[in-house]
């Protein structure tokens, strides 16, 4: 039923805002990305109202979302902070809503409909590359002029570290949108603008995050089928033996001096999450109990190439959503996580041609990477960004029939 008796061009043209505002927001005022996406999906269900039905390509993941948030609700039980958890059980269940909703919308696009979220995507995040550019070239000028104009504090080179994370998720559709639209030359633009921005911004997750994309990207257009497969199976793997890893990790003392001190760091916070999964590995300490983590708060020395240094045991939240899920949701939780990422691969998996394949690929694995290496897991911002960017990637192919040809 719609509300109001809007028009469904509200909904359109509220997606059409959102993904081609995505990148220059998140340079200006990244955290706004979550604001977005709930102003967008109530756009959407005034022009369109509720989904009559979940579409079944992503049937299976919505499933395993809700599960995962009953989960969580449920943990409030025996959790260490049974509020906290409370509380962040709803506003998931209200972040994944609409994130659904932006999805299901951009896969209930016609042509027309795909065409114009396809040019509002490649224009925005193309001004949103030209600005990082920029930016990094001359020293953040735009931000400290847009700063002084308001009388903000002077802006820090890891303001854009967060623009920087969502650019590496948004290139993906952006430049599949222009390879429909313009061809291969514009495409290949693009991306390498993209490359160039990330490596001048000094964003080591998320160039990193970028070059093993492409490589999967490159890989999927080759062997659709078989690299897909490969792909979920290694996350999924990753996943459920992220402690095993992380333990193995941290007891190589030789990497650790040939290693960035802030890369030492991180492996400590993790050993630091596996030790406190080990002493609740079923159930776990509770949804966002990653915060309140026994020990959490002191302060721990370590040796790196630059010499001794002491930080914080764990800041906030662990950098790495395998072992967050597992810490706070336990074994359960690790299984669940699992699920969604194989459900979200195989919704991927239809597609219309191999170079939409591989841009499908490119995206999953890059969002795979800056998962397990930074940002807590319930970061609404960063699922803002992932959903928007899952919205512009179903969204902007143009279905051929003719072209079709996923087969090894």
């Amino acid at each position: 039923m719609r509300l109001l008796g809007r028009s469904p061009r509200l909904a359109s043209g509220a997606l059409d805002l959102a993904v081609g505002l995505a990148l220059p927001l998140a340079i200006a005022a990244p955290l706004g990305l979550a604001p977005l996406m709930l102003a967008v999906a109530l756009g959407i269900l005034v022009g369109d109202g509720w989904p009559s039905r979940v579409r079944r390509s992503f049937a299976l993941a919505a499933a395993v979302l809700g599960a995962l948030v009953a989960w969580g609700a449920l943990s409030a039980l025996w959790s260490i902070d049974p509020a906290r958890s409370a509380s962040m059980a709803a506003r998931l269940a209200l972040t994944f809503a609409a994130g659904g909703i932006l999805i299901d919308k951009a896969l209930r696009l016609d042509r027309r409909g795909r065409r114009r979220l396809a040019g509002a995507l490649a224009a925005g995040t193309a001004v949103g590359v030209a600005i990082l550019l920029i930016e990094a070239t001359t020293g953040q000028a735009i931000l400290h002029l847009g700063r002084a104009l308001i009388g903000a504090r002077e802006p820090t080179p890891v303001m854009l570290n967060r623009a920087a994370t969502v650019l590496a998720l948004m290139v993906w559709p952006a430049i599949y949108a222009l390879y429909r639209l313009g061809g291969a030359i514009p495409a290949i633009a693009l991306l390498a603008a993209a490359f160039g921005a990330l490596a001048l911004l000094e964003n080591t997750t998320a160039l990193l995050a970028c070059f093993v994309g492409l490589a999967a990207g490159l890989a999927g257009m080759a062997m659709p089928r078989s690299v897909r497969r490969m792909v979920i199976a290694a996350a999924v793997a990753g996943v459920l033996a992220a402690p095993l890893g992380v333990a193995i990790l941290a007891g190589l003392d030789e990497l650790h001096l040939k290693i960035k001190p802030s890369a030492v760091h991180r492996l400590m916070i993790w050993q630091f999450t596996v030790d406190r999964i080990d002493e609740r590995p079923w159930l776990g300490w509770g949804l966002e109990a990653a915060r309140e983590l026994p020990g959490g708060d002191r302060e721990v020395t370590f040796k790196t190439r630059d010499g001794e240094w002491t930080r914080q045991a764990l800041p906030l939240h662990t950098h790495n959503a395998a072992l967050q899920l597992r810490v706070e949701l336990g074994i359960v939780g690790s299984v669940l996580l699992a699920l969604v990422v194989a459900a979200i691969g195989v919704a991927l998996g239809r597609v219309e041609n191999r170079v939409a394949h591989g841009i499908r690929l490119a995206m999953l694995v890059s969002v795979l990477a800056v998962s397990m290496a930074s940002y807590g897991a319930w970061q609404f911002w960063w699922l803002a960004a992932i959903a928007l960017s899952m919205a512009a990637l179903v969204g902007v192919g143009l279905p051929d029939p003719e072209e079709t040809d996923t087969s090894d």
